[in-house]
C-alpha cells in the first residue's frame, strides 16, 4: 500500500494527463471539466515548486493561431457560431502556458504512452460491442462493424489517428523493453485491424506512408541508396498492384475518377444534381471548388463563424439548396482556415504543420515527427482542426512530448 501510494505521489501529473485521453476519445462532454481539474493540479505543483516554468516557443504558434480566429470575430456574421469556435479553441491560447514546465524528478512517458494506447483499445472494443447486437439483428458486417459504426464517438479518420500515434507509443514502449515482444506485435495487429476496419482512407495512407519511410530508411542505413531506391521501386510497383486489387480502395479510386470528370464536364449541373446522400468524394471535389472560388474573392478571410454562411451562399446560387442547408466544411483545414482567417491565418498554420515536422526531425524525435506528419496529412483531407479531438489531441500530445524532452536527458531517433 505504501509502495503504491509513492508511486502515485511521484507521478500523479503522468497518471491525470493519461487519464485525459479516455475523458476525450470515450467521455468528451467531460472535457472542459477534466481540463479545469488539470489546470489546478499544474497549479498546486507550481505552488509546490514541483515543476518549474519552461517555455516552449514553438507552442506559440498555436496561441498566435488562435489570436487571427479572436481578431477574425471582428467580421462575423454569426456572432455565436464565433463564440463557439474561440470556446473550442480556447486550448490553442491555454495549453501553451498550462503546460510549459519540466519536471525536475524527470516525467514518466510511458504512462502517457500507455493511456492513450488503453483508451484506444477501449473505444475498439466498445465499438465492437456495440456492434454484436447490431449484427444478431441486421447479419450485416459492414453496416456493424466498418467506418462509423465501429467508431461512434468520433469521426474514423480522428479514430485512425489515435490508433497510428498508438502505433507508435507502442514501439516506444518496446524500445526500452517496457513490453514483451509477442505484447508489441499484439498490439500492433489490433491497430493495424482497428485502422482498415475504420476504412478512413487518409488513416490508412497515412501508416502506408510511415511504415515505407521507416523501412526506406532503415535500409539506407542498413545496406546503401541504391538499394533504397530499388526497394522503393518495388514498392511502387507492387502498391499499384494491391490497390487495383482491393475493393474498397480501387472503388474509392475509380469513383474519384468518375466523379472528377462528371463535375470538370459542368461543374453548375454536377452540382444541381446532387442527391440526397453525396459520396465523400462528390462532397470533397464541391467544397474545394467553391471554397477556392470564395478565397479568391477574399484573400484576407470572410471571417471566424462565417464559412458556412458564404460557402452555403455560393452553393444555393449554383442551385443547389438542400446540400447547402448540410453546411459541409471544406474537408481541408489549409482551405478552412484561409477562407475564414486569411492569408495571415493560414501561413501560422503552415508554420504548425509543416514548421512542426522541421522542428521534430532537428530535435530527432520520432514520435513528434509522427504526430505532426499526421496533422499535416490528415488536414488534407479533413479540417482537423475544427472538431475538440484533433483541437486538443495535437496540441496536448505535443506538449506532453515537450515536457518530457525538457525534464529527461535528450533522446535521440534511433
Amino acid at each position: 500500500m505504501i509502495n503504491i501510494l509513492t508511486y502515485f505521489k511521484k507521478n500523479h501529473l503522468e497518471i491525470l494527463f493519461s487519464g485525459f485521453f479516455f475523458v476525450l476519445i470515450l467521455f468528451s462532454k467531460l472535457a472542459a471539466i477534466y481540463i479545469i481539474i488539470i489546470a489546478l493540479v499544474i497549479i498546486v505543483n507550481f505552488s509546490l515548486k514541483k515543476i518549474s516554468f519552461q517555455l516552449n516557443k514553438f507552442s506559440l504558434l498555436f496561441a498566435a493561431f488562435y489570436i487571427t480566429y479572436a481578431i477574425g470575430v471582428i467580421w462575423t456574421q454569426d456572432f455565436d457560431q464565433a463564440t463557439r469556435y474561440l470556446e473550442n479553441k480556447a486550448v490553442f491560447l491555454l495549453f501553451p502556458f498550462l503546460f510549459s514546465f519540466q519536471k525536475p524528478t524527470g516525467f514518466n512517458i510511458q504512462l502517457i504512452y500507455w493511456g492513450l494506447i488503453s483508451a484506444t483499445l477501449a473505444a475498439f472494443a466498445y465499438g465492437v460491442y456495440i456492434g454484436i447486437p447490431c449484427y444478431i439483428k441486421h447479419f450485416s458486417f459492414p453496416y456493424c462493424f466498418l467506418k462509423s459504426h465501429l467508431s461512434p464517438f468520433m469521426h474514423p479518420t480522428y479514430m485512425s489517428a489515435f490508433a497510428l500515434i498508438s502505433m507508435v507509443s507502442t514501439y516506444q514502449l518496446k524500445k526500452v523493453d517496457a513490453i514483451k515482444k509477442s505484447t508489441f506485435i499484439f498490439l500492433i495487429v489490433i491497430f493495424l485491424f482497428y485502422t482498415f476496419l475504420l476504412m478512413s482512407l487518409a488513416g490508412l495512407l497515412s501508416i502506408m506512408l510511415l511504415a515505407g519511410i521507416l523501412f526506406l530508411l532503415y535500409l539506407k542505413n542498413k545496406f546503401s541508396v541504391k538499394i533504397m531506391l530499388a526497394f522503393t521501386i518495388l514498392t511502387i510497383i507492387v502498391l499499384s498492384v494491391l490497390i487495383s486489387s482491393v475493393p474498397f480502395i480501387r472503388d474509392d479510386i475509380n469513383e474519384t475518377v468518375k466523379t472528377t470528370e462528371r463535375y470538370f464536364k459542368s461543374p453548375s449541373i454536377f452540382i444541381q444534381e446532387l442527391g440526397e446522400s453525396p459520396s465523400s468524394s462528390e462532397t470533397r471535389l464541391v467544397m474545394w471548388s467553391i471554397t477556392f472560388e470564395e478565397i479568391a474573392e477574399h484573400p484576407m478571410g470572410v471571417g471566424t463563424g462565417n464559412v458556412d454562411i458564404y460557402l452555403g451562399r455560393n452553393i444555393t446560387q449554383k442551385g443547389n439548396e438542400y446540400f447547402a442547408k448540410k453546411q459541409y466544411n471544406p474537408h481541408n483545414q489549409f482551405l478552412q482556415s484561409q477562407l475564414e482567417i486569411g492569408i495571415i491565418g493560414l501561413l501560422i498554420l503552415i508554420a504548425i504543420t509543416f514548421g512542426g515536422i522541421i522542428y521534430s526531425i532537428k530535435k530527432r524525435n520520432l514520435m513528434l515527427i509522427v504526430l505532426f506528419a499526421s496533422l499535416t496529412f490528415n488536414c488534407l483531407f479533413e479540417s482537423m482542426l475544427q472538431l475538440q479531438a484533433g483541437i486538443i489531441f495535437y496540441l496536448f500530445f505535443f506538449m506532453l512530448l515537450i515536457i518530457d524532452e525538457e525534464s529527461n536527458p535528450k533522446k535521440s531517433l534511433s
